[in-house]
């Protein structure tokens, strides 16, 4: 089976690719502002650290599903969900870039961590962002964090996207943008899904 963290040759500990600790997460939790209740949809979760917190945060009468391609990321996150207690996050094996398996406007916000940039996932923005849309309530909120282009941590430079060509794709799939917060490696783009 894949397995989402992979040995460091020289410390021997597991780490894989992840923006969670390269700011304050509080930072992004303050922005994506999530109540005990909501509905969470952490879209390209990795190691799911950001659905771990989110699971925390929405409480036991919320919900957090957390999608990822990589088969050993989603039975990591499962394993550590169940060892905390944490039954309102539930893992899947998903490709973003596909349609969810999520019904309508069931989601109250959703996050896109650092996976835009990624190549398959950039060939299939219009089809994630559609996706989001079709997944998320009217008036539901979502947060972009990608790389910032001064940054010297992160994807090579051709592979990271401003902020005005995110903004540019969600406006045109019906977002309205609500912000940009620069968090000095990344930045976090804020964006409501318009009302019909």
């Amino acid at each position: 089976m894949h397995q989402c963290r992979q040995g460091d040759p020289i410390t021997g500990k597991r780490r894989h690719p992840s923006s969670y600790g390269m700011q304050d997460p509080r930072t992004v939790f303050d922005a994506l502002d999530l109540k005990p209740g909501d509905v969470f949809l952490d879209a390209g979760c990795g190691l799911g650290e950001y659905a771990l917190k989110a699971a925390r945060l929405v409480g036991p009468t919320g919900m957090v599903h957390a999608f990822d391609v990589a088969p050993g990321c989603i039975a990591d996150l499962s394993s550590q969900a169940a060892a905390l207690g944490l039954p309102q996050l539930r893992a899947w094996v998903a490709d973003i870039t596909r349609p969810l398996p999520l019904p309508d406007a069931s989601v109250t916000v959703g996050l896109l961590g650092t996976v835009l940039h990624i190549p398959p996932v950039t060939r299939g923005m219009e089809a994630v962002i559609t996706e989001m849309r079709r997944v998320l309530r009217p008036g539901g909120r979502l947060g972009v964090i990608e790389c910032n282009q001064h940054s010297f941590h992160g994807p090579p430079l051709p592979l990271r996207l401003a902020a005005v060509r995110i903004t540019g794709e969600l406006e045109s799939c019906g977002f309205q943008p609500l912000g940009i917060t620069d968090m000095g490696y990344n930045y976090l783009s804020l964006y409501r899904k318009s009302m019909p």
